[in-house]
């Protein structure tokens, strides 16, 4: 089973090279919108632990299971279904603030829940 991700906020990735040979990196720009898919095939490298063969746009690359943690937690990634319940949070949100006639709330919630719908709509998984 393969895991999904989508992109929330651009950014850049170098690619490091797990071989003996130190110069064989280089950097991929990850877009707002862009599918990181985590596949099942893994692998353990002594002193630097465990990768996942992930796939970016054209890229097939070994990434650390430890980086993509760290990207979930930092928000700079979402799983597809975090996302999906992402949205529909704020979107409960935004019909709560019209009930309430609560201006001030209503307009934060709203712009958030356009910013996850674009990301949302540009994302090729949906």
């Amino acid at each position: 089973m393969k895991n999904n991700y989508v992109v929330t906020t651009s950014f850049q990735y170098m690619i490091e090279c797990t071989c003996p040979s130190p110069d064989h990196t280089f950097i991929i720009d990850v877009h707002k919108g862009d599918i990181i898919t985590v596949t099942e095939e893994k692998k353990y490298v002594d002193s630097l632990g465990w990768l996942a063969l992930v796939l970016i746009n054209d890229y097939r690359f070994y990434m650390y299971i430890q980086e993509l943690e760290d990207f979930v937690s930092e928000g700079k990634i979402f799983s597809v279904m975090d996302l999906d319940l992402k949205i529909n949070y704020l979107q409960y949100k935004v019909n709560e603030t019209l009930d309430s006639l609560d201006k001030n709330n209503f307009s934060f919630y709203a712009k958030e829940l356009a910013k996850l719908k674009e990301i949302q709509e540009s994302a090729a998984v949906y």
